[in-house]
């Protein structure tokens, strides 16, 4: 089953150096392009793509068994060759140059089928091959593989001539790339890439990345804190991720295509590689995978497991007109009102002192919560850095799709994405207290307040010279609700938009006193909107004790 939820891309890449920034686009026409829908009522949808025949199967996946049907297209003519159903086993399927392939890996048997459904050839493997936990078959049907239980040999049968031979692996296959001509491409189950020639019984050593996630016949896409990473054995593209939420759920020759939630709609990017822009659209409705053709046209599966309903929309995402940007994970402060600390009117009842003062910008673009823990911390007397805390600080951008349902993690227990970047979101109390007690090494020197009243936080600790790590929002905004996910439990989490971490350094009749890290100066904020905005966030409040 692993097999059937791994993204699986049949195109191929012609990778060269990308230089300078993608240009934002956005699809004008995506509708008009758009074929009848095609609506499958199973659990899973796997699309494959050869030359202009397009492959669909509904599959009703059990533990290590499944039953599944097959629609054959061709898209050049937008006609349906034919409809195959087949009853439960463990099976693998693909495309070939005159049809597909059904095998069956328990009872070693392989059957191919020509472009109307009707079996062209079966073969029976049970007396020449160990158990198959990898195998395939060429396009051009000549060559059947396989490799034996541990992973350690591939035996190839030449069809054609009724012929075996055999290739020491360097370690076991899990995936196959591409199967041209006698050329195997697959990556192995430590992420490795190899070229296997099955004539001359060779094995090539490719790539290898541990950074790589999916893998196509011609390159590779991976992912660091802030880019994506497009790799093949020749060089290396970066490209910046726009939303720390993003899953790329599909590759193609000159496009790859990811996907987020944003103000409860799903966005859609696909990012041109050849013109270096990204292009978008919204739907209402998730994107669980996409596909392109040859001619790069998109295949986009929308729909949910958990309902068993999906839809099947082909589009050429292809006009775009330039458009501002969606979203900034940090806003621009528009807030010119808040007095810096040479501007102050009216005189602090209580401002402590000596206090460092931190700018987040432009080193942290999302490390608010960091930067004002280190500017507690030097306060106490402990030299650190912002980066050396950020070592020590939990991080976590694992956004996946299951069910039809964005899951993410909890920023109760993780900082989501990495605070040098501008496409992350940030975290609560928890984790830095955390971070603060793996720094110090002692719990008890971290004091959490969450819960405790502004006005008991001044007086048991802000007159005592004791600073307050407090959660708001920048500039005492609204929240904004631009974004939701699933936890590993099933909590459906929304992400408090406009989320902010400040020191609170002071206090008057008017106003609370602050170390912004985002302004990089001392600001103050009217007393009752900074309750509401604490209120908000939960009342998230930390100190560090003396």
């Amino acid at each position: 089953m692993r097999k059937l939820i791994c993204l699986l891309v049949m195109l191929l890449l012609l990778l060269f150096s990308l230089t300078g920034c993608f240009e934002n686009k956005q699809d004008e026409v995506l509708n008009s392009d758009w074929f009848d829908d095609i609506v499958l009522d199973k659990d899973l949808v796997k699309i494959s793509t050869l030359n202009s025949l397009i492959k669909i199967d509904s599959i009703s996946a059990g533990l290590d068994t499944y039953t599944f049907d097959t629609i054959l297209f061709d898209l050049e003519n937008g006609d349906e060759l034919c409809q195959v159903s087949f009853s439960e086993g463990a099976w693998l399927s693909s495309l070939t140059e005159n049809g597909f392939y059904v095998i069956d890996t328990l009872k070693k048997e392989l059957e191919i089928y020509d472009k109307v459904g009707k079996i062209a050839k079966q073969y029976d493997f049970s007396s020449v091959v160990e158990p198959m936990d990898f195998c395939a078959l060429s396009e051009n049907e000549r060559f059947f593989v396989c490799s034996n239980a541990s992973g350690t040999m591939l035996t190839v049968i030449d069809l054609s001539e009724n012929a075996q031979n055999h290739v020491e692996l360097q370690s076991p296959l899990l995936e196959t790339l591409s199967f041209e001509e006698d050329i195997l491409r697959a990556v192995s189950i430590d992420g490795q890439v190899f070229e296997i020639d099955v004539k001359d019984s060779s094995c090539t050593f490719v790539l290898q990345d541990s950074r790589i996630k999916l893998f196509s016949s011609r390159y590779c896409l991976g992912e660091t804190e802030t880019n994506f990473l497009i790799a093949n054995e020749d060089a290396c593209v970066y490209i910046p991720i726009s939303s720390v939420d993003e899953i790329v759920v599909g590759m193609g020759e000159n496009r790859f295509a990811t996907t987020s939630l944003s103000d409860n709609k799903h966005t859609l990017r696909f990012y041109d590689v050849d013109q270096k822009s990204v292009s978008y659209f919204y739907t209402d409705e998730p994107v669980e995978s996409v596909w392109y053709t040859d001619d790069e046209k998109m295949l986009a599966v929308i729909g949910s497991s958990m309902e068993k309903q999906h839809k099947i929309i082909v589009c050429s995402p292809e006009q775009t007109e330039e458009i501002t940007v969606l979203y900034q994970d940090t806003p621009i402060n528009t807030n010119t009102d808040i007095p810096s600390s040479e501007e102050m009117v009216s005189t602090p009842k209580k401002l402590i002192e000596s206090v460092p003062v931190i700018a987040q910008l432009p080193m942290y673009p999302t490390g608010c919560e960091s930067v004002t823990a280190v500017m507690a911390l030097q306060y106490s007397g402990h030299d650190i850095t912002v980066d050396e805390f950020i070592d020590n600080l939990p991080t976590n951008r694992e956004f996946y799709i299951d069910g039809g349902k964005n899951y993410g993690p909890s920023p109760y227990e993780y900082f989501i994405g990495s605070p040098k970047s501008p496409a992350s979101y940030g975290c609560m109390s928890p984790v830095i207290q955390k971070a603060l007690t793996q720094y110090l090494g002692d719990s008890n020197k971290i004091k959490n307040l969450t819960n405790t009243e502004l006005s008991d936080i001044c007086e048991q600790y802000i007159n005592n010279d004791i600073p307050v790590i407090m959660w708001a929002t920048i500039d005492m905004r609204e929240i904004n609700h631009i974004n939701s996910w699933y936890l590993t439990d099933g909590t459906h989490f929304i992400w408090p938009g406009n989320e902010h971490c400040m020191l609170l350094i002071g206090y008057d009749d008017e106003n609370y006193y602050f170390n912004d890290p985002y302004e990089g100066q001392v600001v103050a904020y009217e007393k009752a909107l900074t309750e509401a905005r604490f209120a908000d966030l939960g009342k998230q409040a930390l100190a560090i004790l003396p």
